[in-house]
């Protein structure tokens, strides 16, 4: 009687299976962009989490069934979303046009210009810097100096020394330091954002079980992880990886 048992649900295992395999289909397709192939895109299933990378000819291959949603994603093109359609199950092709993402500079305005050189040259405030009354005179050069009082002993050795880098000043890595924290504080104040818009506010609620509420502080809470460093390097794999692990105790914790 348990043999029978064990072989029907051995049967049972295999059917459901077999039929998870029919209902996969394999797609190929081509990744383009204005300037023609684009290589090593990351292609994610954000279904089954199953990913690949274009190769040097921007081809692909992936397993999809009906309705999954498929996310491409590189550093230099702008992210999307593509939902897997009865076209792309029959025609098994799926070629992608990537948009090159741009960079936007702060507006920078210039007050008090009228355009005509001339006249802005015209109004140019006066140098306000006191000039020097320093003179060198032909006769100063006869003049005989005071006896040097150190005589001739030698300046004390305190240890080798380290210049700064050409041209650069104390100021220059305040500045430095200063754009550094200014962009570490961007990227993680940009970060909840993205990885929201890129995975959907659903994959937090409906597959880690966080309620949307608490997906800024669930993020927050992996950053220990590096999470936003991988993120930036469009490792989107390791990202996953990392949100999947952490929601399982971040949950713990809340309940």
């Amino acid at each position: 009687m348990k043999l029978r048992l064990t072989n029907l649900l051995i049967f049972i295992f295999l059917v459901i299976n077999s039929y998870s395999q029919e209902k996969q289909t394999v797609i190929t397709g081509k990744i383009f962009s204005f300037s023609g192939s684009v290589s090593n895109v990351h292609l994610i299933n954000l279904n089954n989490l199953s990913g690949t990378i274009s190769n040097d000819n921007g081809e692909y291959e992936i397993r999809v069934h009906l309705n999954d949603t498929l996310l491409f994603s590189s550093i230099q093109y702008e992210k999307i979303k593509i939902v897997v359609t009865k076209n792309h199950l029959n025609s098994k092709i799926m070629d992608v046009y990537l948009i090159p993402t741009t960079i936007s500079l702060e507006e920078v305005f210039l007050h008090g210009l009228t355009g005509n050189l001339n006249i802005d040259l015209a109004k140019k405030p006066k140098d306000t810097i006191p000039k020097h009354n320093f003179v060198l005179k032909l006769s100063d050069l006869d003049k005989i100096l005071p006896p040097d009082i150190q005589g001739p002993k030698k300046a004390p050795f305190v240890g080798p020394f380290k210049p700064l880098p050409a041209a650069a000043t104390f100021p220059d890595y305040y500045l430095i330091a200063l754009r550094k924290l200014k962009k570490e504080l961007k990227s993680k104040t940009q970060f909840p954002i993205k990885i929201k818009k890129d995975l959907g506010v659903s994959y937090f609620t409906n597959n880690l079980k966080i309620p949307e509420e608490k997906i800024n502080h669930f993020l927050a809470y992996c950053e220990y992880k590096n999470i936003i460093e991988e993120y930036n390097k469009n490792n989107l794999l390791e990202v996953i990886k990392i949100l999947r692990e952490e929601s399982k105790t971040y949950n713990e914790i809340k309940n």
